[in-house]
């Protein structure tokens, strides 16, 4: 898997996520979810449009930093997510389970939703 973007914007951390080289550990992914984790943002927004499938680590970080965030208050959203990515990623998680949206604007919408210091 490869981070091919990063940016820490005003409320969230936007990754965009690319097929990587599937014999090679998500070193990458690892380290952009970190980052994003520590940024202090109320959101952190994965763009998954360009996957087509995720790998056992892959998902395991991505769950791993969906819990994370859940315990700083903050909130992991899943954006441009293919349906078999979202089937891959839902079968391998516990309850409940990252926000999964269809595109950028939802995740913003979803993002300033939960927070209480913004009004709807």
């Amino acid at each position: 898997m490869n981070v091919v973007y990063h940016e820490l914007l005003p409320d969230s951390y936007l990754l965009i996520l690319a097929p990587g080289r599937t014999d090679e550990p998500e070193v990458a992914l690892a380290h952009w979810l970190s980052c994003a984790e520590h940024s202090g943002k109320p959101a952190v927004w994965v763009d998954c449009g360009m996957l087509s499938s995720l790998s056992d680590e892959a998902i395991g970080l991505i769950w791993a930093s969906h819990y994370h965030l859940q315990q700083n208050h903050a909130q992991l959203v899943l954006v441009h997510v293919p349906d078999r990515v979202k089937q891959e990623l839902l079968k391998r998680g516990l309850e409940p389970a990252p926000c999964i949206v269809p595109t950028l604007l939802d995740a913003a919408r979803q993002s300033h939703w939960h927070d209480p210091h913004i009004e709807a």
